[in-house]
């Protein structure tokens, strides 16, 4: 007599539809790798905004502080909005197949941060 374990059973509509199930998966590592990423960046930046503004409210920032601190206050708005954008590709028409990445906004060099040492 044979066994056969119906819960094993792969049918056709099932190979048919694991590429699709396996492109939505491949999207949304991706949409949230790019999420990490801008998370990332705007709690650095955030950070460095924050240290900045310590420093311009006990009157010890120069004048190059204060001008780091405008060119970061702009570059976080882009990061934000760049995160805010990631968060609407799900909703495009062309879900998952055909999408279009909103674009990455410049990574800021931020010299007061510490610099790994190489062995």
């Amino acid at each position: 007599m044979i066994n056969i374990d119906w819960a094993q059973l792969i049918t056709k509509a099932m190979k048919e539809a694991a590429p699709a199930a396996q492109q939505i998966a491949a999207v949304r590592a991706d949409l949230a790798a790019r999420n990490t990423v801008a998370a990332s960046q705007i709690s650095r930046i955030q950070d460095r905004i924050e240290t900045l503004g310590d420093g311009v409210d006990a009157g010890e920032a120069s004048v190059e502080d204060e001008e780091e601190l405008a060119a970061l206050t702009l570059t976080i708005k882009r990061w934000k909005a760049y995160k805010f954008s990631l968060g609407k590709v799900p909703a495009q028409q062309a879900w998952p197949s055909a999408l279009t990445w909103p674009a990455a906004p410049a990574v800021p060099e931020i010299s007061s941060e510490p610099v790994e040492l190489g062995s």
